[in-house]
C-alpha cells in the first residue's frame, strides 16, 4: 500500500508540474482527473464495504492428532454493481498450549462471492480457535483501507491419539465388573471375609476369630474386604515442561480411558479447571461422555508446573472410596507421592509418570515419552 501511495504521488506531482510548464486545457483536466480519482474510489469504497461479509465454514467440530481438516474462507458482496479487494487474516490459535499462528489472503468481494479452502492439521493436542482477526478493506486503486469487524469463529477439539494397553490386573476387573467388595484392599465390610492372619499387637479384639483360634491354639483375626461405592477414579495433572510431555501425559489418558470403556467399565474422571480455578469431577460411561469431557477439559485447561489436581482435592475419599485410583503426571516429587497416599488410603493408587526421563521413585509406573506406543502397549493397570 506504501508503494502504491508512492505510485499516485510521483504521478500527481508529475501532473503539477506538466500544468505548471504547459498551462492548457488537457494539463489542468489531465490535474483535476489525478485529484478527483481517489476521491471517487473512496466513495464507492465506501458504499462497497457496507455490503461485504465474511465467514468461515467448518465442518467437522473435532480431529485427532496429525490429522488434516479442510475451511472455507468465503467473502461475499451484497451490492451486485461494487467490487473491492479484501485482506484477511486468519489465526488458529491452540487454547491449551497457547500458541497460535497468522495466516493472510487477499480476495475480491463480488456480488458471486468468493470461496478460499485452507487445509489445517495440529500435531499437539488441544482446542483449536480459528477465527478471523482482521478483515481490512482496500479501494481499487489501493490508497484507503477501512477494518471491518467478522464475526465469524469456531472451534475445533483436536483429540489425543489412541494406544492399545496390554491389560488389566484380573483380580482387581473381576472386583470391579461384580461391584464386589475389594479382595486387594482392606477395609472395614464385615459381611466380606478377605482373609486371615495370626493376631498382632493393634489387631481389634472384636476381629478375633473364636473358633479358628481355638482349632489352631492360637488366636486369629479376620480381615475385612472395603466396600465399594465407585469403582475407578482417574485422576491427571497437566504439570508438564513442554508440548510434547503434555501431548504424551493426553495421550496416556486418553488411551486409559478407551481402555477402560472398551472392557465395559465405568469409571471416573478428575482434574484441575486453571482457567477457572476449581476441579473438574466427571462420570464417564460412554464413548461420548468422554468427548465431551475431553473437548472440556482443553478448552477451559492449561497446562501447568504445579500438581495443582493433589493440592486442591479434598480428604473426602476416605468415605468414598474406589477399587483403583489411576494418577497420571509428568513429574512428581516425593512429597507428592506420600500426599496422594495418604488421601487415597483405601483405594489401590497407581501413579503413572510420563516422561522422557528415568524416575528414582519405585512405587510408580514409567511411560517412556520417547516410546510411549511401546510402552503404553505393556502397560497393565
Amino acid at each position: 500500500m506504501i508503494i502504491t501511495k508512492l505510485k499516485y504521488g510521483f504521478l500527481l506531482l508529475a501532473a503539477v508540474l506538466f500544468h505548471i510548464f504547459i498551462v492548457n486545457y488537457i494539463s489542468f483536466w489531465l490535474l483535476a482527473f489525478l485529484v478527483m480519482l481517489p476521491l471517487v474510489s473512496l466513495f464507492i469504497t465506501a458504499l462497497a464495504m457496507r455490503g461485504v461479509t465474511a465467514e468461515l465454514i467448518v465442518k467437522n467440530a473435532s480431529i485427532q492428532k496429525n490429522e488434516t481438516l479442510p475451511i472455507q474462507l468465503k467473502i461475499y458482496n451484497k451490492s451486485s454493481f461494487l467490487v473491492c479487494r479484501i485482506k484477511i487474516k486468519l489465526t488458529i490459535r491452540n487454547e491449551l498450549l497457547q500458541q497460535e499462528q497468522n495466516r493472510t489472503f487477499f480476495m475480491t468481494a463480488s456480488h458471486s462471492g468468493q470461496t478460499v479452502e485452507q487445509v489445517i492439521s495440529s500435531k499437539y493436542c488441544g482446542m483449536l480457535s480459528c477465527s478471523i482477526a482482521d478483515l481490512r478493506i482496500y479501494d481499487t486503486l489501493g490508497l484507503f483501507s477501512f477494518c471491518k469487524k467478522a464475526e465469524s469463529s469456531y472451534f475445533i477439539a483436536v483429540i489425543p491419539s489412541v494406544y492399545p494397553l496390554m491389560a488389566i490386573n484380573s483380580v482387581i476387573l473381576q472386583d470391579i465388573q461384580n461391584n464386589a467388595p475389594s479382595r486387594i484392599m482392606k477395609g472395614n465390610d464385615p459381611s466380606e471375609l478377605m482373609d486371615l492372619h495370626e493376631y498382632r499387637d493393634g489387631d481389634r479384639l472384636a476381629r478375633i476369630h473364636w473358633k479358628l483360634s481355638d482349632k489352631y491354639d492360637q488366636l486369629m483375626v479376620k480381615d475385612f474386604g472395603d466396600p465399594i461405592s465407585n469403582d475407578v477414579l482417574v485422576l491427571f495433572d497437566l504439570n508438564g515442561n513442554s508440548n510434547e510431555q503434555i501431548n504424551g501425559l493426553l495421550d496416556a489418558v486418553y488411551s486409559i480411558s478407551n481402555f477402560l470403556l472398551k472392557n465395559q467399565i465405568a469409571y471416573e474422571m478428575e482434574w484441575y479447571d486453571s482457567l477457572h480455578e476449581h476441579l473438574v469431577h466427571t462420570s464417564i460411561a460412554q464413548k461420548n461422555d468422554l468427548r465431551l469431557a475431553f473437548e472440556a477439559m482443553l478448552n477451559n485447561t492449561r497446562f501447568q508446573k504445579q500438581p495443582w489436581v493433589l493440592k486442591n482435592c479434598s480428604n473426602g475419599y476416605g468415605h468414598k472410596p474406589y477399587s483403583v485410583v489411576l494418577y497420571l503426571c509428568s513429574e512428581i516429587t516425593s512429597n507428592s507421592i506420600d500426599m496422594i497416599h495418604k488421601r487415597l488410603t483405601r483405594s489401590q493408587v497407581n501413579i503413572i509418570l510420563v516422561s522422557e526421563y528415568q524416575s528414582t521413585h519405585t512405587d510408580l509406573t514409567l511411560i517412556d515419552l520417547k516410546n510411549i506406543k511401546e510402552s503404553m502397549s505393556n502397560l497393565v493397570i
